[in-house]
């Protein structure tokens, strides 16, 4: 409520005491209830070093000529996940070894409730099951076969991770977060992507592939945890304020600006629910967010259709 647009509507917050059903007043200004904490930042590079066997025995059972297709990312220091157009295929975990102080892989094959351990046993399913899955899933697929329409959100995201230096030019493609897990009052939540634009501003960017009623407020409550981060800058001992972003190894090597994050919003024009503009309207015009409406053949090409913005934001 403190970041809704206060002269477009008049907006009071009240709790219930079920007991003897009074409304109290609340003073949604005060964000003192907000604590947002962020999981450490780890290094990509160590952990692919680390799950290298476990990759390179996954990639050995891909139909030929797919490697190229393959999205790896580490999800952890330990942990490395391959993906073909955002859908999750294989995992390695690097960790002990039972019964021993050693080091092992340990490759699952398949997502959620169908993930399974790879063995000598069912390697040859688990080769069956990547053929099926490359031939379905790809930009000119058949639209009815359930491979090629799992997750569309997460292949919309594969493509923006991809191609969003491209799609817009003041963002750097180099240096863009997945997934970033931001602890909110002992609530997880998953921001879909987070960049830097040239000049050193957060980007929050909110994907969605389907009509989502509530795309405007999501994509708020995300930017609010993330500007409380980079608004987290305490004076360190060489008189720098770093936020908590570069304190916890973000954007190495970039510098991070003060400056209020920006707010973007992708999805497909014709997949936009009406009230999502409705919405836009009452969103504070201290924040500058901008809605990319792409083309519906967005697997094949990342196309802007058109975009809405409100103005620059204020200081």
């Amino acid at each position: 409520m403190a970041w809704l647009n206060h002269s477009a509507a008049d907006f009071q917050l009240f709790t219930l005491d079920e007991r003897n059903e009074e409304l109290t007043p609340v003073d949604f200004r005060d964000s003192g209830n907000l604590e947002v904490r962020l999981v450490h930042a780890f290094s990509a590079e160590v952990a692919l070093e680390r799950c290298h066997a476990g990759i390179g025995r996954i990639m050995a059972l891909l139909p030929p000529g797919s490697v190229p297709r393959v999205e790896v990312r580490p999800r952890s220091a330990t942990e490395v996940a391959l993906l073909l157009h955002g859908l999750e295929f294989a995992r390695v975990r690097h960790g002990a070894a039972a019964h021993s102080f050693s080091r092992e892989d340990e490759i699952t094959f398949g997502a959620g409730a169908n993930e399974t351990p790879l063995t000598e046993e069912n390697a040859g399913f688990c080769r069956d099951l990547l053929t099926r899955l490359f031939l379905s899933r790809h930009a000119d697929g058949v639209h009815t076969d359930a491979l090629f329409r799992m997750q569309p959100e997460c292949w919309l995201e594969s493509e923006l991770r991809a191609g969003i230096a491209e799609l817009l030019p003041s963002l750097r493609g180099d240096l863009i977060y997945s997934q970033v897990p931001a602890l909110s009052s002992g609530d997880r939540g998953m921001l879909d992507l987070l960049a830097l634009d040239r000049n050193g501003r957060l980007v929050v960017i909110e994907v969605k592939a389907n009509e989502a009623l509530h795309l405007p407020l999501q994509a708020l409550d995300y930017w609010i945890r993330v500007r409380a981060l980079n608004a987290d800058r305490p004076p360190a001992n060489d008189g720098r304020r770093l936020s908590a972003f570069e304190r916890q190894g973000y954007f190495a090597g970039a510098e991070m600006a003060s400056q209020q994050p920006r707010l973007l919003l992708v999805a497909p024009a014709l997949r936009i629910h009406p009230a999502n503009e409705i919405a836009l309207r009452y969103i504070s015009p201290e924040i500058e967010w901008e809605f990319l409406a792409i083309s519906e053949q967005w697997r094949r090409e990342l196309k802007v259709i058109f975009r809405k913005r409100n103005g620059p934001a204020r200081a």
